[in-house]
């Protein structure tokens, strides 16, 4: 008699859920459901704003790919998840049974409640977020007008946006930049000494740094900082943190106090013994960052100990891979998380070298 195949549901199918689709064997039925049609590349997406990269070259058809790993592809959003009774409903109106689940939400956009930002400010999360963004910056300067840009942000993302501003218009005498970090320093997770590399490489530009303050309020001329002090922007631009998707908590797979999901370090969740829970939506025991390079891993790591479980087998912890965070910074100079690496060398030729390999692996994956 045949044994019959096991049934896994992936919710979410950017790099964490992908990986996960293709390392499952075809010998279960694995079902991959995302709202998108395309993966995007997101560590590069602030090379859109200066068309350094396009957007054919940072997509990839999620369809194709899962296909080609011998799994079915829904293109639908997960409204209910309900691990206990190993059932999932889709926007669509599909319901779905499953004996396993990978969540692989990732995270949303973080306006903080900050009145304004929603209606005003520009946020950063995706292809189109690039392209929308390089065509406002456009607009501007075929109009002639001030280039003012206030980046709310001093993390990764805003600084990386920073780097291809200054590559595509820094000979513009109307751009003038301000980035507000909460944080006390630029790059706050990365080492210290980043901030000063930071503030050296921008003086010979119109860029400010505001750090140790907040932003009370955007609106369409500019945003109000804690302290009342107002700065003038024709462009602003959010890239203040991340939020937990509210499915972690409508499924029960995070719980006050935490709001991303909490897991064992087997990324099996602490609530639900048939769901597994990767990349950014995962709160581990010993946190990890929310790069994609960890969430590659994850998926790969989840694949595994989900064919664990389903064989009652004992499961593997997650042992996240050393590796330097890059930092790239326009045609200026790269970053890593431990110091600077000049001009377009260590820095950059390790970090699109991932793209390359990885944008190829999945290409080939897809045909």
């Amino acid at each position: 008699m045949t044994e019959k195949r096991k049934r896994i549901a992936i919710v979410g199918g950017n790099f964490a859920g992908l990986t996960a689709a293709i390392k499952l064997s075809r010998r279960h039925a694995v079902t991959v459901i995302d709202p998108s049609t395309h993966f995007e590349w997101m560590p590069n997406i602030h090379e859109v704003l200066s068309s350094v990269k396009t957007p054919q070259g940072l997509r990839l058809d999620r369809a194709a790919i899962v296909k080609q790993a011998g799994h079915r592809f829904l293109r639908d959003r997960v409204t209910v998840l309900q691990p206990a009774q190993c059932r999932l409903a889709t926007a669509g109106g599909r319901e779905l049974n499953f004996d396993a689940c990978i969540v692989a939400v990732g995270a949303l956009w973080n306006t903080h409640h900050v009145p304004g930002v929603a209606r005003h400010a520009m946020p950063f999360r995706s292809v189109a977020d690039g392209l929308a963004i390089e065509h406002r910056l456009h607009t501007l300067v075929q109009q002639g007008k001030p280039l003012r840009i206030v980046i709310a942000g001093g993390g990764i993302s805003g600084i990386e946006a920073l780097g291809e501003i200054l590559r595509r218009h820094r000979g513009d005498a109307n751009l003038s930049v301000e980035v507000v970090e909460a944080g006390a320093r630029l790059l706050p997770r990365l080492a210290p000494a980043l901030d000063a590399d930071l503030r050296r490489l921008c003086e010979p530009y119109a860029v400010k740094f505001r750090t140790g303050t907040t932003i009370g309020s955007v609106s369409a001329k500019g945003v109000r900082l804690a302290d009342g002090t107002r700065l003038r922007s024709e462009l602003t631009l959010w890239t203040a943190g991340l939020a937990p998707p509210a499915l972690l908590r409508e499924s029960g797979l995070s719980r006050p106090p935490q709001a991303w999901a909490d897991v064992h370090q087997t990324l099996q969740s602490r609530h639900f013994d048939n769901t597994f829970v990767v990349g950014d939506a995962a709160q581990l025991p010993r946190p990890v960052g929310k790069q994609a390079y960890n969430a590659i891993d994850m998926g790969a790591l989840a694949a595994a100990n989900v064919a664990r479980f389903l064989r009652r087998r004992t499961l593997k912890p997650f042992r996240p891979a050393p590796r330097p965070v890059l930092i790239a910074f326009g045609d200026l100079q790269d970053l890593s998380g431990r110091g600077p690496h000049r001009g377009c060398q260590q820095g950059v030729g390790g970090r699109e070298g991932v793209y390359q390999v990885f944008m190829a692996q999945m290409a080939l994956a897809a045909c």
